[in-house]
């Protein structure tokens, strides 16, 4: 007996049925997707936009006026203090 290798004509259309039916799957699931998603009617979609808002008017906040912060605050923390003298102290012990 030998074995047959590589692709066969009756491969090749099995294939491209299998391809072919997948395919139509996939447009079916996506019309289907598509009439879900639009299943509002016209007439609703008008009601909708047409119905009155009685939601409050959005207040405008008045713009907040920062004032300009001191030279002193602005700069980094550690130019607050003066510079260390003296020698530095040992390490606490480690436990």
């Amino acid at each position: 007996m030998t074995r047959k290798s590589g692709w066969d004509a009756d491969n090749i259309g099995l294939s491209l049925r299998v391809g072919a039916i997948v395919t139509v799957l996939g447009f079916v699931v996506l019309a289907a997707e598509q009439r879900l998603a639009n299943d509002v009617s016209p007439q609703e979609i008008i009601a909708a936009e047409t119905a009155p808002n009685f939601a409050p008017a959005p207040v405008r906040a008045e713009p907040v006026q920062m004032a300009p912060a001191p030279a002193a605050e602005a700069d980094y923390f550690p130019s607050h203090f003066p510079e260390p003298t003296g020698d530095p102290q040992p390490l606490p012990s480690q436990f």
